[in-house]
């Protein structure tokens, strides 16, 4: 049996990328702050990305990506929290 998401291309182009827009959307919910869930999840996936290519410093736009995903869905569950926050108190 085979598993797809753990093959290495599911990984960096489906399950890694998946991975990142959870996170946003969790980690702006425990921490409320987006530079922190960004500061994380750069040092995350910089450390994945070394250990998992060899420190191969070509592979640093993964990185970028994936940091851009999270803060997207970062700065969008802080937009949509502030106006529910502000819904709520109305």
């Amino acid at each position: 049996m085979s598993v797809f998401f753990l093959h290495p291309m599911a990984l960096i182009l489906f399950t890694l990328p998946l991975l990142s827009l959870i996170w946003g959307i969790v980690g702006y919910l425990i921490f409320k702050r987006v530079l922190v869930v960004l500061m994380i999840t750069f040092a995350a996936s910089t450390i994945f990305i070394f250990a998992y290519t060899g420190f191969d410093l070509s592979n640093m736009y993964w990185v970028v990506a994936m940091t851009f995903l999270c803060m997207c869905t970062t700065v969008i569950t802080k937009i949509i929290r502030y106006l529910y926050d502000r819904y709520k108190r109305a």
